[in-house]
């Protein structure tokens, strides 16, 4: 890898999201020289001691995307172990050595897949949840990644000494990891505060079905707690949760009601 100013270094799981990895790499050529942006099986040639070519690559690198597909955290080898719980899995030894080192790393989820968290993680890779997300849809690819450009370059170094590896990293995963204390090199929040969505939980639970209703006004309300406790992943699982589950009261109702005026009028009788 060439010691250049800026080294992004993409970090994926083929088998999970090889097209997206491809497609985010391509991209990202508009806003970085390609010889800055570098996919993470490229640097190892055969023959190599992977463990010494990645912790050699990781050296030069200041910025670690790791590419979360649907598959990303479950996927398993031909034995049906799960590859993250391989010490020896590729993934898991980049993501964890650049942890181990405070390089920026940037978890970017795909196809709306959750930020996993900490006790999803091996031990080593727990720290990935406190690093703050971006979020790319294929809907609006484009726009997503150019917001991705502009928080990576300002982590890229100008000139001055990368901050140095934490001594220590502490086990409680609710507080603020370190780029998001320092505050001159935090990545800025993909999206604002999300609507927690209790308009609609309301009248979901008294227009149409009240089981599923409840089950929305329930999200609705952890939303917003959630959010200023810094609970950033959670607050916006929970008002997903929230908005589908009105949307199921609401389908749940138009659905009651077309089964009933079919048995009505099957049977020949109207109430009035």
């Amino acid at each position: 890898m060439a010691s250049l100013p800026g080294t992004i270094f993409i970090n994926y799981r083929k088998d999970d999201s090889s097209w997206n990895a491809l497609a985010l790499y391509n991209e990202l050529q508009k806003y970085f020289s390609k010889e800055q942006i570098f996919k993470d099986f490229n640097t190892i040639l055969p023959g190599d001691d992977f463990v010494v070519s990645i912790d050699n690559a990781l050296r030069k690198c200041d910025v670690l995307i790791v590419v979360i597909g649907k598959s990303w955290l479950e996927m398993k080898d031909v034995t049906g172990k799960r590859r993250l719980d391989d010490p020896d899995d590729f993934v898991r030894l980049e993501i964890s050595t650049a942890l181990a080192r405070n390089i920026q790393v940037i978890p970017v989820l795909f196809d709306d897949v959750p930020m996993p968290r900490p006790e999803e993680l091996p031990d080593n890779m727990r720290t990935l949840y406190r690093r703050q997300f971006v979020e790319i849809d294929s809907k609006r690819f484009d726009d997503d990644v150019r917001n991705l450009a502009e928080a990576i370059k300002k982590v890229l170094p100008d000139g001055t000494i990368r901050i140095p590896p934490e001594q220590s990293h502490s086990s409680n995963y609710s507080q603020t990891s370190t780029h998001q204390k320092s505050g001159s090199s935090s990545i800025p929040p993909p999206m604002a505060k999300p609507d927690n969505n209790l308009v609609w939980a309301i009248l979901s639970t008294l227009l149409c079905c009240l089981p599923l209703g409840i089950v929305s006004i329930i999200s609705a309300t952890k939303v917003d707690n959630l959010w200023s406790s810094g609970q950033h992943n959670e607050a916006v699982k929970e008002a997903k949760k929230a908005k589908d589950w009105a949307i199921y009261s609401a389908i749940g109702s138009v659905v009651f009601w077309v089964i009933y005026l079919m048995v009505i009028a099957g049977s020949g009788e109207f109430v009035y």
